[in-house]
């Protein structure tokens, strides 16, 4: 037997937006042999229930509803009815027959509900987030709509509002689930393209409206509501996809902050099809073969460099749409660049393997070891050609960049101060010098060196050098391959005008040039043979270092020499592990990069396993085997 009381209270509670519960009353109720209809419809100058038939749809009877007061409360008792199919009529303001969101039941899988209750959808379950909370399109007892539901502890009263209830937090209150902080509600018919938020009401009676957190599009900003779209882009880097797990390449990466890039003729940042277009001719022309963005997903406050992350499933729409997003994307892979998504601000592997497979990305940024597992598992086979774990070495660029800070005349034992640091030639982990070391006070790389402008630069050259000749994956954030002196604040646009300087032109032709050295050499990106043991043996001879970096044949192996002193070191003996004949083939102090261009010229012959070459003062060198 079922009972069900009209009561004022409850109709008070729905129009005042504070019932906690409103299938409870809202929808069709059994009551002996008749049933009831409420509906609350604030915008309707009348209302009707529509008795359809079940299976086709067709109209049968139409019941005109009564309103409770003038608060848009209406309801209607038929007498020796049961339960039916139904729509409601609405006449006034939005004149509409749709079907009552409150005559379905749960649009929401119960097994995924428990999951959450009973603590298995951690990073390393089998939990899919987009299961269950957001919205999702989806049909319900045959009819097309929209499932929202979201985990909101704390909560008496969560709503949806939208373009279509008027952002009215009274129209679509949703359902809580029996014995849990989550709340659902269906709601029936297209809303694509429709903006939409959630409300809730908590039990200090404070109000919060918020987007959807799992929403795949967001309003276009400074609005900041979530965007029930299809995503439909036709992706042209099919060849690009194939190819990229099949050869091993080296992984030189540009950083950018995308917004202060560049910016266009207003002033205005470059949005991403402008973006795509400019910075992969720059980045192909340095010959960086990666480019990672700091956070692109949609975040508060532009303040934040995109850490603060509150769409996690959505490219942020300040620079435009998920399909010029995409767009850029593939426009990177047909000149040859992986796209690297920073996401170290998000923690859920659903997020991290939609992004992978639905923008193309070739690498995300994580640092917590338990969700890069957690991630490999998630995607499997598929990927393989994916790069997880790009975890940065902060603690070896550190360290380097401090001793290069020192005056040179005080700087010591490079191996002494950088104790402990292995330089192993397997190293996969990032050498990024990266905007956490430029940020703010920190300034840029180029103004921690010390000493007068041509040393600054000289040691500039030699700090480079030496972090792209040490093992590991390598990371340069955007303008520091111009030497400029100002460092980042995620405001200012990067100052392009310093080029029109010799130091700073010549700072990035050096750059280009050690990127092309770094993608040309295998021994240098660890591609080398494998030997009994992979530390670097680092010769030290005063403020005189050098190593080798083994290649996949004796004949691709580079010896590295740099000198942290102001003097110049002549009849230096390099160690080599080869007889025959050296040459030279990278010098910091060549006249071409700024200079003073007493690199060495012409060849030596290796005897008893060294060859005698000049180490100009505060320089950085590469020597290979000749034929």
């Amino acid at each position: 037997m079922e009972i069900f009381v009209l009561k004022s209270d409850e109709v008070a509670a729905i129009t005042r937006g504070t019932h906690g519960n409103p299938h409870h009353i809202l929808g069709m109720h059994q009551c002996l042999n008749d049933c009831y209809v409420n509906a609350y419809l604030p915008r309707a100058t009348a209302a009707f229930v529509l008795r359809i038939n079940e299976e086709t749809g067709e109209p049968i009877l139409k019941y005109p509803m009564t309103e409770i007061g003038s608060q848009g409360f209406f309801t209607v008792k038929i007498e020796d009815s049961g339960a039916f199919a139904y729509k409601l009529i609405t006449e006034g303001e939005q004149a509409a027959e749709f079907y009552d969101p409150y005559s379905f039941g749960y649009s929401v899988d119960p097994v995924n509900v428990m999951k959450v209750v009973n603590g298995d959808d951690g990073i390393l379950s089998d939990f899919h987030v987009k299961d269950l909370f957001g919205a999702r399109q989806i049909t319900l007892d045959g009819v097309q709509g929209v499932s929202f539901c979201m985990n909101m502890p704390g909560a008496t009263r969560v709503s949806v509002v939208g373009d279509f209830n008027g952002w009215d937090g009274r129209v679509n209150p949703m359902r809580r689930i029996d014995y849990t902080d989550m709340f659902e509600l269906f709601i029936p018919g297209d809303l694509m393209n429709t903006r939409y938020k959630f409300e809730a009401l908590y039990r200090d009676g404070n109000t919060d409206i918020f987007a959807d957190p799992y929403a795949e599009v967001y309003e276009v900003a400074p609005g900041n509501a979530s965007v029930l779209a299809k995503l439909e882009y036709s992706w042209s880097d099919s060849s690009y996809m194939k190819k990229r797990g099949s050869v091993s390449a080296p992984v030189n990466i540009y950083e950018v902050h995308m917004p202060t890039w560049k910016r266009n003729s207003d002033g205005y940042p470059l949005n991403y099809l402008e973006f795509g277009k400019e910075a992969a001719m720059y980045v192909k022309n340095m010959g960086y073969n990666y480019i990672q963005f700091m956070p692109l997903m949609e975040y508060r406050d532009d303040n934040g460099w995109g850490y603060d992350t509150v769409g996690m499933f959505a490219p942020t729409s300040r620079f435009g749409s998920p399909t010029e997003f995409m767009a850029m994307v593939d426009h990177f892979h047909s000149k040859g660049i992986g796209v690297i998504m920073d996401m170290v601000s998000v923690r859920d592997v659903d997020c991290i393997s939609y992004w992978i497979d639905t923008y193309h990305l070739d690498g995300v940024r994580l640092e917590d070891e338990e969700l890069i597992r957690a991630l490999r598992t998630n995607l499997g086979t598929a990927g393989d050609d994916v790069m997880t774990d790009l975890r940065w070495n902060n603690e070896a660029v550190s360290r380097v960049t401090d001793f290069m800070m020192i005056p040179p005349v005080n700087r010591g034992s490079f191996t002494d101060y950088t104790c402990g640091i292995p330089f192993d030639e397997k190293d996969d982990t990032v050498w990024a010098l990266s905007h956490d070391e430029v940020a703010y006070e920190r300034g840029s790389y180029a103004s921690k060196m010390s000493g007068g402008y041509e040393d600054k630069y000289a040691d500039l050259r030699l700090l480079f050098g030496l972090t792209m000749s040490l093992p590991g994956r390598k990371l340069t954030f955007m303008g520091q391959e111009l030497g400029g002196f100002a460092g980042f604040d995620g405001r200012t646009q990067i100052d392009w005008s310093v080029l029109e300087f010799d130091a700073n032109s010549y700072f990035q032709k050096y750059i280009k040039e050690l990127n092309k050295l770094y993608d040309t050499k295998n021994a240098l990106c660890g591609d080398g043979r494998d030997l009994a043991g992979s530390a670097l043996d680092i010769q030290e001879k005063g403020q005189v270092i050098s190593f080798v970096r083994h290649g996949l044949d004796v004949a691709d192996d580079v010896y590295i020499v740099c000198n942290f002193g102001l003097k110049n070191v002549t009849g230096y003996k390099l160690p080599v592990e080869t007889d025959g004949k050296y040459r030279e083939i990278f010098s910091s102090d060549n006249l071409k990069y700024g200079g003073e261009g007493n690199n060495n010229k012409g060849y030596e012959i290796a005897a008893d396993g060294v060859i005698e070459v000049s180490a100009p003062a505060l320089s950085f060198a590469v020597f290979a085997h000749v034929k």
